[in-house]
């Protein structure tokens, strides 16, 4: 967590810091000169302050930083092995249909124009029947690999939504 910097003034005015560096500075100066410090030390003495606090600012926003990374990526792997089951089915759903389309391509089609062949189908009627074939089991496939995509979208939707219900936050008290 970010620590909150409180400086008071003379004028009993707080000054609240949050990892703004503009501001630190300007709290460092004002500090330095309500403490009644010699004029001819203030610059070295709001110098050094602000080269300290700098450092000690800058490593606690990183810390903060690195602790909503660790919890988002917690989250995310959470989500990752409660949705194992079905991103492992997604994945055989697209395996199998990358399979098929293959198979059809490499296989199937060439058992077709054989067995045309083998019964003496006219040629042209051959090459107009595969042509029609192709046509209606590439669209079939297609329609296959949309439902899939589908179903593969959704899932990724699920698991986003449910990233965000516990995103976390780097807003001190949101996390």
């Amino acid at each position: 967590m970010a620590k909150e910097f409180d400086v008071e003034t003379k004028g009993k005015r707080t000054y609240s810091m949050n990892n703004d560096m503009s501001d630190l500075y300007n709290v460092i100066s004002r500090a330095v000169e309500a403490s009644g410090a010699d004029h001819s030390i203030n610059e070295k003495l709001t110098n050094v302050l602000k080269r300290e606090l700098v450092d000690y600012v800058s490593i606690a926003h990183l810390k903060t930083k690195l602790s909503v990374l660790y919890e988002f990526e917690k989250n995310y792997l959470q989500l990752i092995a409660e949705y194992k089951e079905e991103i492992k089915f997604a994945s055989s759903l697209q395996e199998d249909l990358r399979k098929e389309r293959a198979k059809f391509f490499s296989e199937t089609l060439k058992e077709v124009h054989q067995t045309l062949n083998e019964s003496q189908v006219d040629n042209e009627v051959a090459s107009k029947w595969i042509k029609e074939l192709v046509g209606s089991y590439t669209k079939s496939l297609d329609l296959s690999g949309g439902l899939v995509e589908e179903h593969t979208l959704d899932t990724i939707a699920c698991i986003r939504a449910e990233a965000k219900l516990n995103k976390p936050s780097i807003e001190p008290g949101n996390n």
